[in-house]
């Protein structure tokens, strides 16, 4: 019997939006009904959308991915203020203080969003709401007498609590030091009110590279600091065997509600990405000349961030030397620098060029001032497909770029972002299933790059070449995730 589904998408990011259309297609292929509630602009919804929905220069824009058979249905699109998100001012920083601020003023207007989110839910005869991962959505299903199921491998709740918890300072000269932590007992009641909402879920689907779900795994210690170790490297045991137990044994269970592990949600790359004409051609649309068309590919994904530009000075090691792997680990000699032997790593190594994605239009700043070998892609390109061609990825722990360079089997070097408690939990998948390294804060602001390239190319080579010769294989989330949502529907409504 087919639904109408509300879903219920936090615009912060592109990540959640781009989860959220993969799997609304499956939904909308299948008879369903949808409606995406969100602060987030239509543009990354164009998959799902009529192709009326968007304006022609805004259409040009979207990012669409490889063609497919045309959908029975489209999704409709609601703009609503239905997320707090998280404040940064760079792609791995967090404005402690104007999230809450942001936050405090979002709950402050929870009773009346609410009301008109009931209304519309009702006026609109939605079956059930998904979110990913709104806590808003989920209360105002619940006083719906709706079902609500969380898509997500975290919730905000945590992302918020962490904020109180302090950051390692710098031993770096001249480096500013983090910013202070929030007062414990302030964030604390607006960090219970989100764990409340999420609460009034019924149903999670819990995503690879999970990080406790205080709403699920109420036994959690709290505030979610007390999640990692003193080094803010990993998971404490803890906290690693709440992750690792069976999803029956989570105490959620004995209060009725379920959780249900699925594959990771990825968009795939273009049927014919793997053949040399068709790297040929995307390299040489983004300005790529013939003679270099044969170089190794960096994908710099970052969104907008400024590229470095080292400048001639003396010759200084390594902030973070290459320490990592010894040279029994690598098919060739060991890339830390010799100890007698002062050098600066360079942006990249010889033979290669770099694809920076996230520029805007000619006039962006940035793009006009790309070191050599630098290229900006389109808005329009196909992020899947760069990562699909490249052989090493830069960019930050988000889960699109994480799920994207685990699927295409892309070494992916990675900039910390010390406060955001979901980025352990991605690192945790990475370690576990795809090749990836840390390059530090420090290093990639002053474009010490180099050797951080080479070694994670030589860790993630051989994957790399298997992914090329068989090419891509898709591990059908969204299809997975349709069949648990019908299989809770059904159950429900007996």
């Amino acid at each position: 019997m087919p639904a109408s589904f509300a879903f219920y998408c936090s615009g912060h990011g592109f990540g959640h939006a781009t989860r959220v259309s993969a799997v609304s297609l499956e939904l909308l292929r299948a008879g369903h009904a949808v409606t995406v509630v969100t602060n987030a602009p239509e543009i990354p919804f164009a998959s799902i959308l009529p192709p009326t929905a968007l304006p022609a220069a805004a259409r040009d824009i979207a990012n669409p991915g490889p063609k497919s058979s045309p959908l029975p249905r489209h999704a409709e699109y609601r703009k609503r203020n239905i997320d707090a998100g998280i404040v940064q001012p760079k792609a791995y920083d967090v404005d402690r203080q104007a999230t809450y601020e942001v936050l405090d003023g979002f709950l402050a207007t929870r009773e009346q969003t609410l009301k008109e989110e009931i209304a519309w839910l009702e006026e609109a005869g939605i079956d059930a709401v998904l979110s990913d991962a709104t806590f808003l959505g989920c209360a105002a299903a619940q006083r719906a007498g709706l079902p609500a199921i969380i898509i997500s491998n975290f919730t905000f709740d945590s992302c918020y609590s962490y904020l109180s918890h302090p950051a390692l300072p710098s031993r770096e000269p001249g480096v500013l030091q983090p910013e202070p932590p929030l007062d414990h007992s302030i964030l604390h009641p607006l960090v219970e009110q989100t764990i409340a909402d999420y609460s009034s879920a019924s149903l999670l689907l819990r995503l690879p590279g999970v990080i406790p779900i205080p709403a699920f795994d109420t036994d959690v210690p709290m505030p979610s600091g007390r999640w990692v170790n003193e080094e803010r490297t990993a998971f404490t045991p803890e906290v690693e065997a709440i992750l690792s137990r069976p999803v029956h044994t989570i105490p959620a269970a004995a209060q009725g509600r379920h959780v249900v592990d699925v594959p990771l949600i990825v968009r795939a790359p273009s049927p014919d990405a793997n053949t040399p004409a068709f790297r040929s051609a995307l390299l040489r649309s983004m300005g790529v000349p013939d003679y270099l068309l044969d170089s190794k590919v960096l994908l710099v994904s970052f969104g907008g961030q400024a590229i470095p530009r080292p400048r001639t000075r003396p010759p200084t090691p390594l902030s973070s030397p290459l320490t990592r792997r010894t040279k029994s680990q690598l098919s060739s000699a060991s890339l830390e620098p010799p100890q007698d032997e002062l050098r600066e790593a360079g942006l990249l190594p010889k033979g290669w060029i770099a694809i920076v994605t996230g520029l805007s239009g000619g006039d962006n700043a940035i793009r006009d001032d790309l070191p050599y070998g630098f290229f900006a892609s389109e808005k329009d390109v196909y992020v899947p497909d760069l990562t699909w061609i490249a052989d090493c990825v830069l960019g930050k722990l988000g889960y699109g770029t994480c799920s994207e360079t685990l699927s295409c089997r892309t070494p992916f070097i990675y900039v910390p972002r010390p406060l955001f408690v979901e980025e352990f939990g991605l690192k945790r998948l990475m370690h576990a299933r795809g090749a990836s390294l840390e390059l530090s804060r420090v290093d990639f602001e002053a474009g010490r790059w180099e050797l951080h390239i080479e070694e994670a190319y030589e860790l993630g080579r051989a994957a790399k070449e298997e992914a090329r010769r068989v090419g891509f294989e898709d591990e059908r989330a969204g299809e997975v995730i349709r069949c648990e949502i019908e299989r809770f529907l059904a159950e429900w409504e007996r």
